[in-house]
């Protein structure tokens, strides 16, 4: 299991940078094996996603649906290989040949994240601005379900203190949805 990281596990080593070095080249390499999808989103987020998953987020893959567990969204859902070789790296159940079978029928990795069908994706995503929405819709949650089940624990102590991580992309941003979804969490201090 994961828990929230001190200043010192933030620190970049060696082993770091040949992951997310890994990261990119196994992007790379499925869409090159599959013939078509979109490397260039998950080269860039590599360094993001992969510190969000190793030093920041709280997670456990022994038990994907942890209450206290923080969320990932990654509301441009055509990046998802930037989700898929996070959850290879961080023990979800992901083998390489699940990468390598990415787009195809019938594999682990579809094109766009799935909840229920890959251990780890929590939210399916696609149509821009969705995964904004569904991310603000996650901490809305979180503050109803503190308040109904956990409202004399200490600010940090309670399970449904959890963070939802939010990735979107330009087209995300440029969605009615997703500043309508923003605006909400603002006036609600999320």
């Amino acid at each position: 299991m994961s828990t929230k990281p001190t200043t010192t596990d933030l620190e970049w080593t060696d082993l770091d940078q040949r992951a997310v070095d890994t990261a990119r080249v196994l992007a790379a390499d499925a869409v090159q094996k599959v013939g078509n999808g979109h490397p260039g989103t998950a080269m860039s987020l590599a360094p993001a996603a992969y510190t969000l998953f190793q030093k920041v987020m709280r997670h456990d893959p022994a038990d994907p649906e942890w209450v206290g567990r923080d969320r990932f969204v990654l509301s441009a859902g055509h990046s998802s290989l930037t989700l898929y070789t996070q959850l290879y790296l961080a023990g979800f159940g992901l083998e390489l040949a699940d990468l390598e079978s990415f787009r195809t029928w019938g594999s682990k990795t579809p094109g766009h994240p799935e909840y229920g069908h890959t251990k780890g994706v929590e939210t399916t995503t696609g149509p821009l601005g969705q995964g904004v929405a569904n991310a603000v819709g996650m901490a809305m949650a979180a503050r109803y379900e503190r308040g109904l089940f956990d409202p004399e624990a200490a600010p940090g102590e309670s399970p449904f203190d959890h963070f939802i991580y939010c990735i979107a992309g330009d087209g995300c941003l440029q969605e009615g949805i997703s500043a309508e979804a923003s605006s909400l969490a603002g006036h609600q201090k999320l």
